[in-house]
């Protein structure tokens, strides 16, 4: 590697000279703006800096270049420092003394340093070098930071498939599999849940001028549990302590025992309530309800009956709602039919067939298997809608519909409100509870009031933090909702008989015709109808098959 290019200033009989030593082999040539900037730096008085500029772009150094009719003092050799990268690291630059002038002694560079703020890392190795064999014009890495050192992300890793939950397949046939729909993932008790390796926070490093360089920000993460499972102390660790089914709701993981019923739910068993999954064996007659914290399954068929879940709801025959009967699920609703019946999930639905019914989804509705039929009622949803046929010839009233995400908006406003209310009086309650301890430790008796209070607010706090967890995460699904409902359709594989009324985000249209295979979007105030006929088989396997494992999660 050869030596850069400098220049000098040079003192002759009543003149000042600017000279310049070309780059040898690969050495670099030195900018133009660094002749002014050092020239500005000593203070030179005016010289001819437009004839200078044009002296150095020609680049013909044969010729000393006249700045000055006079002489100046002599200028000692000079280092230029600069802090790079926050002060990561600090380059000195050296320009050679003019004529007459003395060279900087170690002490003197290190000097310099430190007057530009450098106390840290500094590279006396560098320097020596320099006073050894010197080159100028040419960085030299004279002080170096301490780098931080940078931690990693909390990881949290669960010992049970967080994706087996109702998934069930299109058979060859056309049919949908209800046999192995996978959303019961079993637990016994001692079995480890979940491993949290926490976050690490590194080690912050030392700039060059000897401020604190911190390390990257780093996730941070805890395992979130529900009842029935035990913590290590160190709160990296899940184990179940029933022997039941284990459930991943966001980044919550909950254990519950299932409640099976051998027969039916009718006068022999009464109304049920239970805190975890239901199984009915056989059928669900009318007037009965069922209220579960996790999954609800009908082997049989139910009837107009009363279904709350707060996981999915799964009806492998199906159910006649008789104009009565209700499914309300936090989670997917999936059924074999669904008729006269008003439906309401947050997750998404998937039948062979939807008849006179009211449905309101958040998630996406899938309509499709061997009749895929949507006839009759309003299906409504703020995601995808897909069907095989939509309406039939009879003229039944049919109202398609992807809602507008207004009313998500103002679900998430809600939402957001109640959480800050209740962080609001979590906070009161901690003030007065810090209140009353500060009392207890200083030997006042309470009052009646305050051991009163102390009380409720011992079983009501957890509940309280609880509920705005909750809050917290059904915010963040419906931010994710929201993101998703920008490009949504209503795709029909079969037939679109004519009367059907498609909705899309407010904008309605009423089918006059009989169509087939199309996919209708909205475009501006209008409603358009895309055929999907040119659509690949690759495509058409994977909107067929792999679309019923994935969009359902």
């Amino acid at each position: 590697m050869g030596e850069n290019a400098y220049f000098q200033i040079v003192n002759k009989t009543n003149r000042t000279f600017l000279k310049v030593f070309p780059a040898s082999q690969e050495g670099e040539m030195f900018q133009i703006d660094e002749v002014m900037r050092y020239l500005d730096r000593i203070n030179l008085p005016d010289y001819d800096s437009v004839a200078l500029n044009q002296y150095l772009k020609r680049g013909d150094f044969q010729k000393e270049f006249r700045l000055l009719d006079q002489e100046i003092l002599p200028e000692n050799e000079r280092c230029i420092v600069d802090i790079r990268n926050e002060g990561e690291d600090a380059v000195a630059r050296f320009y050679p003394p003019s004529s007459n002038g003395k060279r900087l002694t170690k002490e003197e560079i290190l000097s310099d340093l430190k007057l530009e703020g450098i106390v840290h890392g500094i590279r006396e190795d560098v320097v020596n070098e320099f006073i050894k064999a010197p080159e100028y014009c040419r960085d030299y890495v004279v002080a170096e930071a301490t780098p931080p050192v940078q931690g990693h992300d909390a990881v949290v890793e669960y010992h049970f498939d967080i994706n087996a939950t109702a998934k069930p397949k299109l058979n060859d046939d056309g049919s949908v599999d209800f046999h192995h729909l996978g959303n019961i993932k079993p637990v016994q008790v001692g079995e480890k849940l979940a491993t949290l390796t926490p976050a690490d926070f590194g080690k912050p490093g030392v700039s060059v001028t000897g401020k604190s360089l911190a390390p990257s920000k780093v996730a941070v993460k805890r395992l979130r549990h529900g009842r029935n499972i035990a913590m290590t102390e160190d709160g990296c660790e899940l184990y179940s302590q029933v022997a039941g089914h284990v459930t991943l709701v966001d980044d919550l993981v909950m254990v519950s025992n299932i409640y099976e019923v051998p027969a039916n739910v009718d006068a022999s068993t009464g109304d049920i309530e239970y805190k975890g999954t239901v199984n009915v064996v056989g059928n669900v007659n009318t007037g009965y309800v069922i209220k579960a914290d996790g999954d609800i399954i009908v082997n049989g068929v139910v009837e107009g009956a009363d279904l709350v879940a707060g996981g999915n709801i799964v009806l492998k025959r199906g159910m006649q709602g008789m104009s009565r009967g209700t499914l309300t699920a936090e989670g997917n609703v999936t059924a074999k039919f669904i008729e006269n019946s008003q439906i309401k999930c947050k997750g998404t639905l998937m039948c062979d067939a939807v008849l006179h019914s009211d449905v309101e989804c958040e998630g996406e509705i899938a309509v499709l298997g061997k009749k895929g039929l949507i006839n009759g009622g309003h299906i409504r949803s703020y995601s995808n809608i897909a069907a095989t046929q939509l309406g039939s010839s009879m003229g039944t009233s049919t109202v398609v519909e992807v809602m507008s995400d207004v009313e998500l908006v103002k679900m998430l406003n809600e939402t957001e409100e109640k959480t800050e209310e209740a962080c609001a009086a979590l906070k009161k309650m901690d003030g007065v509870l810090h209140s009353i301890k500060k009392c207890v430790k200083t030997g006042k008796d309470l009052s009646p009031k305050q051991k009163e209070y102390l009380k409720t607010a011992s079983s009501s706090k957890p509940k309280i933090q609880k509920k705005i967890e909750s809050m917290k995460a059904r915010c963040e699904t419906l931010r994710k909702s929201l993101k998703a409902n920008s490009n949504v359709s209503i795709r029909v594989e079969g037939v679109v008989n004519s009367g059907v009324q498609i909705v899309i985000k407010d904008v309605s249209k009423i089918m006059s015709d009989r169509v087939s295979k199309c996919k209708f979007v909205r475009e501006g105030a209008d409603i358009k109808s895309i055929g999907i006929l040119l659509i690949s088989v690759l495509e058409r396997q994977e909107r067929c098959g792999d679309q019923y494992v994935h969009q359902f999660n």
